[in-house]
């Protein structure tokens, strides 16, 4: 096993204890307290930089600047994914922020979010930092709108904290005073070799969200089309299918459990495209050569993107080197707009978020099977 990570005994003897109960019970148990490292993976500050300047390539293009999800189903896979998967696998994912909730619903021993933007990777850092400076997430979400900070009575509803935060006064003297903090703590703390024009998107995309707050939308850019997509404070309330808050910030437990995640650097943010020539080798070489395997994959709809074209070859390929196992599974995100209504689509909601099988995809492309983007999405 490679030198480059280390695992606590006693965190893998209790993974085989959860493990264990899967068998016997057929669902997985949380611990009510939450475990600092699952799996007990370990990673350096040192480590963290590494990884995010080796494993990233040279980014692409895309038309938004995607600072929140514009998937109102994201949430409705929870219970699917808390039954089928296992804690301390590997998680990969794209795009903002929804990715956290699926990390604590999962429970992963390290997350790594690729995205073909530089720009997602920085926000992620600036996340990273945020998660650092603020002991819960009230003060999380006052650093993340620069507001001062509301009391908020115990046992408040999360949309009564989300409107006290609203409510709070902010200014732009807290505001600079928040991003000089944060950039101290990327530069100094994690010593992340930032450029210029990276310390510039940093400013840019926290600005973004501090003018906007939690009326923040996903757009595309030079569309005009924010208002077709729910507020940031709409996504944050979205439920699970049986109506149930799941979001990484509806509860104290949930925001701790990663807090603690971050504070572990196990959560690695780099840029890389699907059908890219080198980040999904290096992730794939390092899982390898640590003896780790992919659980969950969230794909967002980046597959739409790709299908039908020499990208998609490319795609498959990167696909296939990643060290997977029978029971791993993509995260997928459907748009009726893509051609037809999903049957799985619930009333009202814009996406369809879905869990599926990878073994069953790849042999699927093997058996040529897939002759259309519908065939890869459809139950």
């Amino acid at each position: 096993m490679s030198s480059n990570l280390k695992f606590n005994r006693t965190s893998v003897f209790g993974l085989g204890l959860v493990l264990a109960l899967l068998l016997t019970t057929g669902t997985i148990p949380w611990s009510p307290e939450p475990p600092r490292a699952a799996a007990g993976v370990q990673v350096s500050i040192e480590q963290f930089g590494r990884y995010i300047d080796e494993w990233s390539e040279p980014e692409g293009y895309f038309d938004s600047d995607n600072f929140i999800s514009n998937e109102t189903s994201y949430l409705h896979v929870i219970p699917d994914l808390r039954q089928r998967v296992k804690p301390g696998g590997i998680y990969l994912g794209v795009g903002p922020d929804q990715n956290l909730s699926y990390i604590v619903h999962t429970r992963p021993s390290l997350a790594i979010i690729t995205d073909i933007r530089r720009q997602n990777m920085l926000q992620h850092l600036l996340f990273k930092a945020l998660f650092v400076m603020s002991s819960n997430r009230v003060e999380y979400l006052s650093l993340l709108f620069s507001k001062e900070t509301p009391p908020v009575k115990p046992g408040a509803s999360f949309e009564d904290l989300l409107a006290a935060v609203r409510r709070a006064p902010s200014s732009e003297k807290l505001f600079q005073r928040n991003l000089a903090a944060v950039k101290d703590l990327l530069t100094r703390k994690y010593r992340l070799k930032l450029t210029t024009d990276d310390i510039s998107k940093v400013d840019y995309i926290y600005r973004t969200f501090w003018e906007e707050g939690l009326d923040l939308r996903f757009s595309s850019l030079g569309r005009g089309n924010a208002l077709n997509y729910p507020t940031f404070e709409e996504i944050l309330l979205e439920t699970d299918r049986q109506g149930r808050q799941q979001n990484y910030l509806s509860s104290q437990e949930l925001f701790q459990w990663l807090k603690n995640f971050q504070a572990d650097n196990r959560l690695i943010p780099i840029v890389g495209d699907f059908a890219g020539p080198h980040a999904f080798k290096a992730v794939s070489g390092f899982l390898r050569a640590n003896g780790l395997r992919l659980s969950v994959f969230y794909t967002s709809n980046v597959e739409f993107y790709l299908f039908g074209r020499s990208t998609w070859v490319r795609y498959i390929a990167n696909l296939r080197g990643l060290p997977i196992a029978d029971d791993s599974v993509f995260i997928r995100s459907y748009f009726p707009t893509y051609g037809r209504p999903h049957p799985l689509n619930v009333s009202g909601h814009r996406s369809t978020s879905l869990v599926q099988p990878m073994t069953k995809f790849l042999d699927q492309y093997d058996s040529r099977s897939l002759s259309s983007y519908w065939d890869v999405v459809k139950p």
